[in-house]
């Protein structure tokens, strides 16, 4: 029988861990709001810039999954980082996951008011923002405090709608283009080398949470199995959706005015572009279905972070409290939500616009990601020559995925970007000095209770067995 003070474990099959990855990639999220953005950096090599930050992301999950394959628990990535660099590493990676989901989490404040705003609109009405971001706030904690497994169905059930009608709009306008090839995008007209690595470090937004899978370490069956699996797929299932949709939106806006990188919603454009103005509602709802998802997702998921940190004292020992009936941990879950709440209701009160706090808290999480992402590739060569099993390919995979990372983070520092976006990196590292910091002094006698890689593959072989 399991203790109360315990995560319900075994309660999530491949197809629900799959779904919480997915759902914080928040599919419908590209093709909704990045797209824009994805255009403006890339033009007409936007497709392309998919193509290789899905590659270069596939790298990183290669890496992830050498620990993923031997070793799990609640907020395992975090854990795999302070068991090969260290446990001031270790903390930082834990710091830089928890930035990096509350931020994505924050965005959706923005997102859904948005959308919301947006669907009343349409309707003659108008939804107060703060009441949106209220409500948001209250329904994922409520959800996400009451069973994991039933959030996860939940999200892949919303995402899956989205997902829907969004191809049902690409199927309408490739049928009615025909089967000849957009030789702009072909030809990669106007794209540079540069242009497309801006776009690269863009799309890194676009497949942030793909490693969300390695959090639910202790809810997952067969973890060892169905986690390196959920990582892999999630990213082949969302670079060829990118791919697909992006080159689409430019094929069916070509010649637009506006331009698709100064649209706010191009899908409405593209559905009236082809004659399907009938989607442009069941869009707007697919995209609050999918931003909702993602904001539980997000929940969830730093709350697992947050779970392990404060069982190894790097945060007040209260938020590691597990729910007595529902096995989940409700104080952490409730931390995560607020502090997302603050972010989102705090940038509003400053007259942030919904579309900026969703950019804005965007961004910020992706320095966050591509840190930890780096932090994991160094680790993994690391780990499979201490045990004994490092290959040269597996030296190389580490290697391009540094190099590749690096080049991203490059282009967050410079050029320098438009204010307030120049100060960003800045600000991600100021906080991550002040967790070292309290690292050093505060918590100077944390214990950071890594995953027993021994018992995990022994348990592998047993049910192999």
């Amino acid at each position: 029988m399991q203790e109360k003070n315990q995560l319900r474990s075994g309660s999530l099959s491949f197809v629900e861990v799959l779904a919480a990855s997915v759902a914080l990639i928040g599919l419908s999220m590209t093709p909704v709001l990045i797209a824009p953005y994805m255009f403006g950096a890339a033009g007409y090599g936007s497709w392309l810039a998919y193509v290789f930050g899905g590659v270069m992301l596939l790298l990183v999950a290669m890496n992830l999954n050498h620990f993923a394959r031997r070793a799990t628990g609640a907020g395992s990535m975090f854990l795999y980082a302070a068991e090969e660099l260290g446990p001031a590493v270790g903390t930082l990676s834990g710091w830089s996951l928890v930035w990096a989901y509350v931020f994505v989490g924050a965005s959706q404040f923005g997102a859904q008011a948005l959308f919301i705003g947006l669907l009343a609109s349409a309707f003659g009405a108008s939804v107060p923002a703060l009441v949106v971001m209220v409500g948001l706030g209250v329904v994922c904690w409520l959800l996400a405090v009451r069973d994991v497994a039933l959030s996860t169905i939940i999200m892949l059930v919303l995402e899956t709608i989205s997902v829907a009608i969004i191809c049902t709009l690409v199927g309408i306008v490739l049928f009615k283009h025909g089967p000849h090839l957009d030789l702009a995008q072909l030809h990669l007209e106007g794209a540079s080398h540069a242009s497309i690595g801006l776009g690269i470090a863009t799309a890194i937004f676009s497949f942030v949470g793909f490693e969300s899978a390695t959090a639910f370490g202790d809810e997952a069956r067969n973890p060892l199995v169905t986690i390196p699996r959920a990582v892999i797929w999630s990213v082949i299932i969302a670079g060829a959706f990118f791919v697909l949709v992006m080159y689409t939106e430019i094929l069916g806006l070509h010649g637009s005015k506006p331009p698709l990188d100064q649209m706010s919603a191009p899908l409405w454009n593209l559905a009236d572009a082809f004659q399907a103005g009938y989607l442009k509602i069941p869009i707007t709802i697919g995209a609050i279905c999918s931003s909702f998802s993602v904001a539980l997702a997000c929940v969830n998921t730093a709350a697992r972070i947050v779970l392990p940190m404060a069982q190894s004292r790097l945060l007040p020992r209260g938020l590691a409290a597990i729910h007595p009936r529902f096995r989940t941990p409700h104080v952490a879950l409730a931390w995560t939500v607020a502090v997302m709440f603050a972010i989102g209701v705090g940038m509003y009160a400053l007259h942030v616009a919904p579309i900026d706090i969703f950019n804005y808290c965007g961004t910020l999480s992706s320095l966050s990601f591509i840190a930890v992402y780096l932090l994991i590739s160094v680790a993994a060569p690391k780990y499979l020559r201490r045990i004994g099993e490092l290959r040269v390919v597996d030296t190389i995979v580490a290697a391009l995925s540094c190099l590749f990372l690096a080049a991203a983070a490059i282009t967050l520092f410079y050029p320098v970007p438009s204010a307030p976006t120049n100060w960003f990196p800045y600000l991600f590292l100021v906080y991550l000095a002040v967790g070292l910091v309290l690292y050093r002094v505060s918590l100077r006698g944390a214990q950071i209770i890594a995953p027993d890689v021994t018992a995990a593959e022994s348990a592998a072989t047993e049910h192999a067995s």
